[in-house]
């Protein structure tokens, strides 16, 4: 955006007048669609990094200007790549250079220095079709995706899990646990009558009265190790300790139930199962393909994926409007079979190793 006192001359509205919209136009007389192009120019805002990164997030397709290796565009190509959009670089004929960590991925020379507008846009008349057919990232090369084998958007899913996890499981159980029959939510929970599972009608359960409820804790057991989370783990803790349930407004949430004999604490107790889908996400992050699962940099990048989802769990609880209740009521805990094992676990762990 050097030549911006140009104004309707400035090389980025010439591309995108001269090249990018006329082949656009074309797409959208064929195919019934509609695109809105626009430069840096266009976006009016008074924080223009901000709203270029904007403009790229909500981008269908985006081309990028290389000419002069500008370090502002180099950024943004960054985000671009991270984000996975479509893009296309194009670079001028005259420039002999291109930054060393691109030139291994495909650029496109175009002369808009001579107004070559028309060889331009025989140049850039595949890509840009390419572009509006596609939607599927890993069509488009980028340092990224080479990488990551996905944008950086879709490797770590421990925000949405978290998420997921409170909205569709915490919230509603710690409500149950808070609110009784009469209030503004109708929930029963109830605990298994054996010691096998089985499917059953809330009625025959053992209904949790008044004076329990009130006591109730909610706890969390999240495992050291993505694989502690399927579903072979849970079973180990059923006929150990009994299954709850917790039923109302048409929802039904399973977990356990445990009471313990020292302090006299009921806890529904809960394993987030939804974890063992970050195993990919590790995979993903790993140097090379198929790295042992348990190796040191496995392990590494499997710590930090825990610790987002247990990061995450945390702050949605924190904006509760119970949230000092919440807080009272809902404790979560870390099972690392590796580490000190923590007085609340001993009875998990007992049950884990056999």
């Amino acid at each position: 955006m050097k030549d911006s006192d140009l104004k309707e001359n400035a090389r980025l509205r010439r591309l995108s007048r001269n090249v990018i919209e006329p082949l656009l136009r074309a797409i959208e007389k064929r195919d019934a669609t509609h695109y809105i192009v626009r430069t840096p120019y266009d976006l009016g805002g008074d924080f223009i990094m901000r709203d270029v990164i904007h403009a790229i997030d909500r981008a269908d397709i985006v081309v990028a200007d290389l000419t002069d290796n500008n370090p502002n565009v180099f950024y943004e190509l960054g985000i671009i790549h991270a984000l996975g959009r479509p893009c296309i670089s194009v670079v001028e004929e005259s420039q002999k250079q291109v930054q060393f960590d691109l030139n291994a991925y495909r650029f496109y020379r175009i002369n808009l220095e001579a107004e070559q507008y028309t060889e331009a846009r025989e140049i850039l008349s595949e890509p840009i079709e390419r572009a509006h057919r596609e939607s599927d990232w890993a069509k488009f090369e980028n340092p990224v995706i080479d990488f990551f084998r996905a944008p950086i958007t879709y490797i770590s899913p421990a925000y949405a899990l978290a998420q997921g996890y409170y909205l569709n499981f915490v919230r509603p159980v710690f409500e149950a646990m808070i609110f009784r029959k009469g209030r503004d939510y109708i929930y029963d929970i109830g605990v298994e009558t054996d010691a096998v599972p089985q499917p059953r009608q809330i009625e025959e359960y053992n209904l949790l009265d008044d004076k329990t409820r009130g006591q109730l804790e909610l706890h969390i057991i999240i495992p050291g190790e993505i694989a502690q989370a399927k579903r072979n783990y849970a079973d180990k803790l059923r006929g150990h300790i009994p299954g709850a349930v917790v039923e109302g407004n048409g929802r039904t949430f399973t977990c356990f139930y445990r009471e313990s004999e020292t302090d006299q604490i009921h806890a529904l107790v809960d394993l987030p199962t939804t974890i063992r889908v970050m195993e990919d996400a590790v995979a993903r992050r790993t140097r090379h393909l198929n790295t042992p699962i348990g190796s040191p940099e496995w392990k590494e990048i499997e710590e930090q994926e825990i610790t987002r989802f247990e990061l995450n769990l945390r702050l949605f609880i924190q904006q509760h409007e119970y949230y000092r209740e919440l807080e009272q009521r809902v404790k979560i805990f870390r099972y690392d079979p590796d580490l000190p094992i923590p007085a609340d676990l001993n009875w998990l762990h007992q049950i884990m190793i056999k």
